[in-house]
């Protein structure tokens, strides 16, 4: 891939295309993992410095926006596991409700919706709450987020079954 080989020759203008092409992406990701846009601002910022850092040492088996995410999902995991972190629900919205022409209580209703769903996505274990993210909320495939990872494929669709089953009993009061 050309801009790889730009990023590797050390082309400013290459990273500042991966930057503009990727980081509201790799932004979305931790906001959504992180549950706080300063936390996932700095972990964009980190993601960053370590492909600039080693994107000679990417190998290309897997897609550069794989091996984006997968630094990006470490980088969330371990912030995670930290203690030291504080966690606020609601804070990044999940989803838009789709309506052109939305009334007040569409938009009330839509935004209890959005809270709820992000609450119950934000109180997932990180494992579960990291392939509904990739998968569901950006469409990756279970072979991205397989390798993005670093697990085997049924590994992913048995967190990802688990996660939805979990989301769906969590919601379960709000849709009847």
């Amino acid at each position: 891939m050309e801009l790889i080989g730009s990023l590797r020759r050390g082309e400013s203008q290459a990273f500042e295309t991966l930057v503009l092409t990727y980081q509201h992406r790799i932004f979305s990701i931790a906001a959504r993992m992180l549950g706080d846009s300063g936390e996932a601002e700095e972990v964009a910022q980190e993601v960053f410095l370590r492909v600039h850092r080693s994107i000679r040492d990417f190998r290309g088996e897997a897609k550069l926006s794989t091996w984006l995410y997968a630094i990006t999902s470490r980088l969330c995991l371990n912030r995670l596991k930290s203690g030291g972190r504080r966690r606020r629900a609601g804070e990044a919205p999940l989803m838009k409700i789709a309506d052109p022409h939305p009334n007040a209580a569409a938009i009330l209703e839509g935004s209890e919706v959005e809270t709820a769903l992000h609450r119950a996505i934000g109180e997932l274990d990180e494992e579960r709450r990291i392939v509904i993210v990739l998968r569901d909320l950006h469409g990756l495939s279970y072979e991205e987020i397989a390798a993005a990872l670093e697990l085997e494929l049924g590994t992913v669709r048995s967190r990802l079954h688990r996660a939805r089953m979990e989301l769906k009993e969590r919601l379960k009061g709000l849709f009847g």
